[in-house]
């Protein structure tokens, strides 16, 4: 990662104001989503707008041809660009030659895309945004924040501050006084311009219509009240009719603000019409007098042409998957995006700008699948991410300490068992009463700046389950543990707890002594090889025992199990078999205790209050909520719910190292979620998240505990 984006990450996390903006903006976007989703079946309408989107996708060429025809009968002026200097030089030759010199714009991320606004105000043309967010960072000479809300990083002391400055006079921060403000100062422009430049959020192939959405009604006057009208629109936006336009509708506000529609919705179809979807001819109807349209490439086809990236094209541009990413909720959009922000714009930057750039964002990317369970598309934006660094890996490599990492050490067993063992040896000095690692010396001093490491055990589980090498005979079912890496290496005890809980349930438990790691860290960081050599390794030997179930305590690892060995193994059809065999018996140990549906032996002597986390992949990656909540109270135990328990603890694998202070960020949100429950121990159901949390509390020198709840329900706490 260059160091510039580093700089970049330390700076936004130290700037209080944009930290008490960004906490602002979270709350309210969270509650407007809340309240946008009432009352429909989000799930039924994602999943229309999914196969409308990848209809249209798919039969792009001939949409494009019939929209083309369509708009030009209805007098359009339609001219195509296949990259952005095309669409700057149609624009500016145009202005020429009409002799303009001030153009109104109205909100499009296309436009920021190809710069159009910097490219007309360098030959000399006044270009005024009209959006206020978009205002707002003109005039302070930023870049938007957000693809929705350009300005959400600023407070409202900001904005008046920056009024005064420009206008002279003392401007007043209460919101109002500053709308009418803005408002005020732009509109002798709406009346001096000579041409409206807009974007489009949908373009209709039946009709030729663009329909442009917006809350200020600044849209609608840029294309109406200037007599030339220039829309730029991106060819991802052409659906075929009203109904899948309607698709659009139905979730874009809704997603982004929590309103039902936007406050203004335009249809403009050709010249001198009043929204004119019939086609009839109005005179002296509203509609520009003269528009432009121009369809835009710039990268699209060549991610259509891509069986990995084309999903991206279905994004609708609501920004909702901004409002719950935990990292642009530390950061915001200028450092986490390039023009486009967050984990989209991390796949857009790829193929509209700079690739550097995307493969730096990428390792940002926490994986915590926040954006995949909003997206109205229905876009699974962590795994085009991962798709994206396996592709970097490809052209690129793998840095040098990853491949030592991964293809030396994490690939082979019985080297990375050797090597824990001698980290353990080497971190004695380091270990407190707790044996826990709260400073380590330079150069790896960072990887305990924000939280507190557990002191590797020399004991490892696979030694201690060398008595359950095998099922008992004569009972079943048969259990086999997958334990993973954090499990076997930093809590074998925990290890052992859950042997212990599996028996009192009554099954045959065993611990397959072949397994490995699942290979999530190579696989999340691109390097898909090692992924598929640790799959191969563990299908064989979770497979040999003919398990009933095979139970994990880590949700990521589950994941790769359960999801991703069967990607891993697509090209192999013997091994694909087995894949999705053993796919068919992975169960989180909460999800197999309550599909056994008998109670714990232990249970507590007397009601104790106690929170829980949802970890990412347990909620998201497997759809896990309920079992570990009624496990819990089954034992006696009353559950407070914390704030945002689905949140993201900030542990995000290789992202936990590359960048520290960002993880930090985003796990004190969630020790202050906990904190707040005024309970003293704090459950999960994940290994990785138990180290995120004990690290986190361990540091603040906090007397609350976090426990797995195998640990919980074994009586171990």
């Amino acid at each position: 990662m260059s160091g510039k984006l580093r700089k970049q990450v330390r700076q936004a996390l130290a700037d209080e104001t944009l930290q008490a903006a960004l906490s602002r903006f979270t709350m309210l976007t969270k509650f407007g989503r809340q309240m946008g989703m009432t009352g429909i079946d989000f799930e039924a309408l994602r999943q229309d707008l999914h196969k409308r989107k990848a209809r249209a996708i798919d039969n792009l060429p001939t949409l494009i041809k019939e929209f083309k025809e369509n708009a030009s009968a209805a007098g359009v002026v339609i001219s195509e660009a296949e990259n952005a200097g095309q669409v700057n030089d149609y624009i500016a030759g145009l202005a020429r030659r009409r002799g303009i010199r001030h153009i109104i714009k109205s909100k499009s991320m296309l436009t920021e895309e190809i710069g159009l606004r910097h490219h007309l105000e360098h030959l000399g043309i006044r270009v005024d945004e009209t959006d206020i967010g978009e205002r707002i960072v003109q005039l302070a000479g930023e870049k938007p924040a957000h693809i929705v809300g350009p300005a959400i990083h600023k407070t409202t002391e900001q904005i008046a501050f920056l009024f005064t400055e420009l206008l002279g006079e003392q401007i007043s921060s209460e919101s109002q006084p500053l709308l009418d403000t803005v408002r005020g100062s732009l509109r002798q422009s709406y009346l001096d311009a000579d041409m409206g430049i807009s974007g489009a959020n949908i373009a209709i192939a039946e009709t030729g219509t663009i329909v442009i959405l917006t809350n200020e009604g600044n849209g609608q006057i840029v294309t109406t009240l200037s007599p030339l009208q220039v829309a730029v629109v991106g060819i991802e936006k052409i659906m075929p009719g009203f109904e899948d336009a309607n698709a659009v509708l139905r979730l874009l506000s809704r997603s982004c603000v929590g309103t039902k529609m936007t406050v203004y919705t335009s249809f403009i179809t050709g010249t001198g019409r009043a929204g004119a979807i019939s086609g009839t001819q109005l005179s002296g109807g509203q509609g520009p007098r003269e528009l432009h349209i121009v369809l835009v490439d710039n990268g699209r086809n060549r991610m259509r042409d891509s069986d990995d990236f084309r999903e991206a094209l279905y994004c609708i541009k609501c920004g909702v998957c901004l409002n719950v990413c935990p990292v642009f909720a530390s950061l915001s959009g200028q450092t986490y995006g390039h023009v486009y922000q967050g984990g989209i714009g991390t796949i857009l930057t790829a193929f509209y700008h700079d690739r550097k750039r995307s493969r730096d964002l990428s390792e940002m990317c926490l994986g915590c699948m926040s954006c995949k369970s909003v997206c109205p598309a229905g876009i699974d934006i962590p795994g085009l991410i991962r798709k994206m660094r396996a592709q970097h890996v490809r052209e690129q490599g793998l840095p040098a300490g990853k491949r030592l990492a991964y293809g030396t050490i994490l690939k082979h067993p019985s080297r990375l068992e050797s090597a824990v063992r001698a980290c353990a040896k080497l971190q004695e000095p380091f270990l407190d009463a707790d044996s826990m690692i709260n400073r380590l010396p330079y150069p790896l001093s960072f990887i305990t700046d924000t939280i507190s490491l557990p002191g590797l055990n020399t004991n490892l589980l696979r030694s201690r389950m060398i008595g359950y090498a095998s099922p008992a005979p004569g009972k079943a079912p048969k259990v086999a543990f997958y334990s993973g890496c954090v499990t076997s290496f930093a809590y074998p005890g925990l290890g052992e707890d859950v042997m212990r809980l599996l028996e009192k349930y009554g099954v045959a438990p065993y611990y397959p002594q072949e397994q490995a790691c699942c290979g999530a860290p190579a696989y999340f960081s691109g390097d898909s090889d090692t992924a598929l050599a640790l799959a191969m390794r563990n299908i064989q030997a979770l497979s040999s025992g003919d398990p009933d179930y095979i139970i994990t305590v880590c949700p990521g690892c589950a994941v790769m199990l359960k999801q991703e060995f069967p990607n891993l193994t697509s090209s192999q059809p013997v091994l694909h078999e087995s894949a999705l065999r053993l796919s068919g018996r992975v169960r989180d140990l909460s999800q197999l205790l309550a599909e056994l549906g008998t109670k714990p032996v232990v249970k507590t002597s007397e009601e104790k209050k106690v929170t829980y986390h949802d970890p990412c992949h347990l909620k998201r990656g497997l759809g896990i909520f309920d079992e570990p909540r009624k496990l819990i109270e089954a034992a006696g135990y009353r559950l407070v719910e914390m704030n945002d328990s689905d949140a993201c603890c900030g542990f995000g694998g290789d992202t936990l190292l590359a960048h520290p202070e960002l993880c930090g960020s985003i796990l004190q949100r969630k020790l202050g979620n906990i904190e707040a429950t005024g309970t003293d121990t704090v459950v999960t159901a994940c290994t990785a998240c138990v180290l995120q949390l004990r690290g986190g509390l361990h540091k603040k020198n906090s007397p609350i505990k976090v426990v797995h709840i195998a640990e919980l329900l074994a009586g171990q706490h």
